[in-house]
């Protein structure tokens, strides 16, 4: 008898710690996918409090890098600042590039064929890249890809 209510009380412990483990991992799975899908991912530009600055064209033609000037979040934690964003028409899709408080200026350019340069008047820790390079879909094409890099000016911007 003693012997079965040990290998009971055994199971029991093992039992309650798998459940406390299992309850632990859907609370952290749960807390993840609200996160991902409520502050992970802003709103593309066109649904949000944004301003266009500049547009340009990939050399395929098959996206569109857009810089906006954006205010998001409420009254009591405003944020406003610069937007770098990918669109591919193609899917209809948005693709966040990068981000950076309101300052001096922030332009892209293309340095090469599919290098795209931010120049920027911020300090280094101002520029936050979401994607080093990003990979993009044109039309009746193969998938392109773009290098993203950042380049501090201390002069005015070059549009």
């Amino acid at each position: 008898m003693g012997l079965i209510k040990s290998i009971q009380a055994f199971t029991r412990r093992i039992g309650l710690w798998l459940l406390a483990a299992g309850i632990t991992l859907a609370v952290l799975f749960t807390a993840v996918l609200i996160y991902k899908l409520t502050v992970f991912e802003p709103a593309p530009p066109t649904v949000a409090n944004c301003q266009s600055l500049q547009l340009i064209s990939t050399p395929d033609n098959g996206g569109e890098i857009h810089v906006y000037q954006c205010q998001r979040g409420d009254d009591s934690a405003p944020w406003q600042g610069y937007e770098v964003w990918l669109y591919e028409p193609l899917l209809d899709d948005w693709t966040r590039l990068a981000t950076a408080q309101l300052g001096e200026c922030l332009t892209v350019s293309w340095q090469r064929d599919r290098e795209l340069v931010m120049h920027h008047g911020h300090s280094r820790g101002d520029i936050n890249l979401a994607e080093s390079s990003v990979i993009y879909q044109p039309a009746n094409m193969p998938a392109n890809t773009i290098s993203i890099s950042a380049e501090r000016t201390d002069t005015e911007c070059p549009l």
